[in-house]
């Protein structure tokens, strides 16, 4: 198959980045680790290869999608509610206030 991916072309590709950090690549924990995903169904193994499952591929296009969305909701949110944010912004400030008033007033009367 053209879209196998061998383990050992994983573990050259990952192992720069833990060079980089002075760190040891240890291949049974990285062989356990593609174990996992192939387990949550995001690749499957054929002998000494790996795919990527059509989970795998939707997931990695609707991922930076959601994050939008929800990007998106929480402005709208906002938007919708900035003046109960101000309100307690305003009522903290006037808590505030009036306890430093009550120790001033408090630390002139001794």
């Amino acid at each position: 198959m053209e879209n196998e991916i061998p383990f050992d072309s994983i573990a050259a590709l990952i192992k720069p980045i833990f060079e980089e950090e002075n760190a040891l690549l240890d291949e049974a924990e990285l062989k356990h680790n593609l174990d996992a995903l192939v387990a949550l169904g995001f690749l499957s193994a054929t002998g000494d290869g790996y795919f990527l499952t059509f989970r795998a591929m939707v997931y990695s296009q609707i991922s930076s999608s959601i994050q939008q969305l929800a990007k998106e909701e929480f402005v709208q949110y906002v938007s919708k509610n900035w003046w109960k944010m101000a309100g307690i912004v305003f009522l903290l400030m006037a808590v505030i206030s009036t306890l430093i008033s009550v120790i001033a007033v408090s630390i002139m009367l001794k």
